[in-house]
């Protein structure tokens, strides 16, 4: 089944998704840019706030393709005890040298590789997530002033990459601006992981506060369209995508 995430900044915030049903706690800094890494000391905070309740995936930042910065912010993240480590992807510097250095670390986190619908990248995803060794990929917007997901690609291209990811036997996760409207027409692609911010807040506006009526509007739009589960995914119940 899609399993709902929401992205928080702090623990007060994670709280407040977990009682709209997020099935995921995604820690992002949204003042930090598209994958704003919160610090570490806040996700120590989460983590012990969030107890073991949901799977708690975080991002490392928006970083430049070199080796050594990404290996080594994947395996701090790693090491703070999340689920999942989030990683956008960028054609710019060395992104296959990225994928080799993730490739050897034998960190104890899942990892989700991040493609930007707005960023033009002759990156493929499938391979990328194959050659760095990740479970899953992730669709989202590099740019939020710039529209949603689906102002940057069409249905049917999303639907491809949700069935070539799938074939692949990696983990998908669909984000990028999305809003209440989008919920039913991207359900209906099946993808593991829906991620909102920007939904979830005042004004729909990502650096605001949690609103807790945007929360659970969200969280009941989501549970109410999941689709029928599916084992393979369902078997590792602790991996968080995204």
């Amino acid at each position: 089944m899609t399993h709902f995430l929401a992205s928080v900044r702090n623990a007060a915030e994670a709280e407040r998704v977990l009682a709209a049903g997020a099935d995921i706690v995604d820690l992002k800094e949204p003042d930090e840019g598209a994958l704003g890494a919160v610090a570490p000391s806040v996700i120590r905070e989460c983590l012990r706030t969030i107890g073991g309740r949901k799977p708690v995936s975080a991002t490392v930042g928006d970083l430049p393709m070199n080796p050594a910065t990404v290996a080594e912010a994947v395996a701090a993240t790693a090491g703070l005890g999340v689920d999942t480590v989030k990683l956008g992807i960028v054609a710019e510097g060395d992104p296959w040298g990225c994928f080799d250095a993730l490739r050897s670390l034998s960190a104890p986190s899942d990892l989700v590789l991040v493609f930007f619908a707005d960023v033009p990248s002759d990156v493929d995803a499938i391979a990328a997530a194959k050659a760095s060794g990740a479970c899953g990929v992730m669709l989202d917007t590099a740019g939020k002033e710039r529209g949603s997901l689906t102002d940057h690609m069409t249905l049917d291209e999303v639907r491809r990459f949700v069935d070539l990811a799938r074939q692949a036997e990696l983990q998908v996760g669909l984000a990028g601006s999305l809003r209440a409207h989008h919920v039913q027409p991207l359900l209906a692609l099946r993808p593991d992981v829906i991620g909102f911010r920007g939904a979830l807040c005042e004004q729909s506006a990502r650096g605001s506060n949690l609103d807790p009526k945007a929360c659970a509007e969200i969280g009941r739009l989501v549970a109410d369209g999941r689709t029928a589960p599916e084992a393979r995914f369902e078997a590792r119940a602790t991996s968080a995508v995204c």
